[in-house]
C-alpha cells in the first residue's frame, strides 16, 4: 500500500507540474499589453514578483528604463537585485508579472537579439586567447567566421585590448576581465546592456575606465541597466535609478538635475504651499523645503509674481537634484522597513 500511495503521489505531482508548465506557456505566448507611453521604454518590468516557496525575493516591482539612458539599480544585499536581473535574462522564471525588452517578453528570441549581458563573476576557458575566445563567442551568436574575426578585432581595439589579444583572459586583472566581458556582450551589437555588479572588486582606475566606456555606449544610443553599490559613480553616470529594499521598490526616478522638478522654500512653507496649490501647481513637501512641478519657464515667472503679490519672500528656488547617498541613507539605512524572516537557503545573495 505504501508503494501504491507513493506512486499515486508522484503521478499527481507530475500532472500538476505538467499543467503549471502548460499554463505558463499559454500565458507567456500571449501578446503583452503595451500602452502608448510604454513604447518609450527599452526595459519595462511591470508588477513583477519572484517567489521561492514561501520567500518573496521580489514583490510586485515596477521598473521603467527609457531608451538611450543609463539606469542604476541599487539596494542592500538580499534586496532582490540579482533575482530581478536573472529573471530579466531568463535564467529564472518569474512568478508573475511582465518583463519586457523593446515591447517583447524578455525570454523571446526577438527580445534577446537586443540584449548584451555582463555577469558579476568573470569566468573563461583555461586554454584560449582573448581574441579566439571572442571569435568563438561571436560565432555562437550567429556570425560567420570571417565576420566574427572582424567584429572581435573592432571591439578589442575600441576597448584598448588589441595588444593583449594573444593572452588568456584568466591572466588579466579584474578590470581587464570586465572589459573582456563587455567586449563579449557587444558582439551582437545589442542596444540594451544589462550589467550585474560590473564594478565589484575593481580599483578606482579600472572603475573609471569601465564607466567611461558605458558613457560612450550611451552616447551611441544604447540603453544600460546597471546594478552597483558604487553610489558616487552612479551619481554622475546614471540618468535614473531604482532603489530596491527587501524585495520592494522604494524609489524609481531621476538622478541629478530634474527638468520638471524645482526645490522652493520661504520663511513660511505652509503658506507658500497653499498659495501654489491655489494656482494649480503640483507641490509636495521635501525635508525643509517644497518640491514644485514646473513644466515651462513662464511658470517660474508666474510663481515669482504670485509670491511677490502675496508678500512671500522666496529664499530658495533651484532645479531639484537627487543626491543618491542621502536618498539611500534615508530610504534604506535609516528605513523602518525590517527585513522579513526568511529561509536562508532560499534567500538570494544580492
Amino acid at each position: 500500500m505504501a508503494i501504491e500511495t507513493a506512486i499515486k503521489k508522484q503521478n499527481s505531482q507530475l500532472t500538476s507540474n505538467k499543467w503549471s508548465i502548460k499554463n505558463w506557456f499559454q500565458k507567456h505566448n500571449s501578446a503583452p499589453v503595451i500602452n502608448t507611453e510604454d513604447t518609450n521604454f527599452a526595459i519595462l518590468i511591470r508588477d513583477f514578483t519572484k517567489q521561492f516557496k514561501k520567500f518573496k525575493a521580489v514583490d510586485n516591482a515596477t521598473i521603467k528604463v527609457a531608451k538611450g539612458e543609463i539606469h542604476g539599480f541599487i539596494g542592500p544585499n538580499g534586496s532582490g537585485k540579482t533575482t530581478t536581473i536573472k529573471c530579466l535574462i531568463s535564467a529564472l522564471i518569474e512568478t508573475k508579472g511582465d518583463l519586457l525588452i523593446h515591447d517583447q517578453r524578455s525570454w523571446t528570441v526577438a527580445a534577446k537579439k537586443h540584449v548584451g549581458y555582463i555577469p558579476e563573476a568573470a569566468r573563461f576557458p583555461t586554454r584560449i586567447t582573448t581574441y579566439d575566445y571572442l571569435v568563438s563567442m561571436a560565432q555562437i551568436s550567429g556570425l560567420n567566421h570571417k565576420t566574427a574575426k572582424a567584429k572581435a578585432e573592432i571591439i578589442l581595439k575600441e576597448l584598448n585590448l588589441w595588444k593583449f589579444k594573444k593572452r588568456n583572459p584568466n591572466a588579466y586583472s579584474s578590470g581587464m576581465k570586465k572589459k573582456v566581458l563587455l567586449a563579449q556582450s557587444l558582439l551582437n551589437n545589442p542596444d540594451v546592456l544589462i550589467l550585474d555588479e560590473p564594478a565589484a572588486n575593481l580599483d578606482p582606475t579600472a572603475r573609471t575606465e569601465l564607466f567611461n566606456d558605458l558613457r560612450k555606449l550611451r552616447d551611441q544610443g544604447k540603453t544600460v541597466f546597471i546594478s552597483s553599490h558604487i553610489l558616487t559613480e552612479l551619481q554622475t553616470l546614471a540618468n535614473s535609478v531604482t532603489v530596491l529594499n527587501y524585495s520592494k521598490v522604494v524609489y524609481s526616478g531621476a538622478v541629478n538635475k530634474s527638468d520638471t522638478m524645482y526645490e522652493i522654500s520661504s520663511a513660511n512653507n505652509q503658506q507658500l504651499m497653499q498659495l501654489l496649490q491655489e494656482h494649480k501647481f503640483e507641490v509636495e513637501t521635501h525635508e525643509q523645503s517644497l518640491l514644485v512641478h514646473i513644466k515651462t519657464e513662464p511658470e517660474i515667472a508666474k510663481i515669482l509674481t504670485v509670491t511677490l503679490k502675496a508678500k512671500i519672500i522666496i529664499t530658495l528656488l533651484k532645479p531639484y537634484t537627487v543626491d543618491l547617498q542621502t536618498m539611500y541613507e534615508r530610504l534604506v539605512m535609516d528605513s523602518k522597513i525590517k527585513q522579513p524572516k526568511t529561509n536562508t537557503k532560499e534567500k538570494e545573495k544580492a
